[in-house]
């Protein structure tokens, strides 16, 4: 019997604003975060065989 655990991921949204005051978002910061999720990830599954 397996069994199945669930685990809570969060990402951040790192943004600033400009000189007309409109939300621009640090997309390099969210890629690398995400990247970093994603291999986090797959390690953790790797291993868990």
């Amino acid at each position: 019997m397996k069994h199945i655990y669930s685990e809570k991921l969060e990402l951040g949204a790192y943004y600033t604003y400009d000189d007309k005051k409109i939300k621009v978002y640090d997309i390099k910061s969210i890629k690398k975060d995400f990247k970093k999720l994603l291999n986090k990830l797959s390690n953790n599954s790797k291993n868990s065989f």
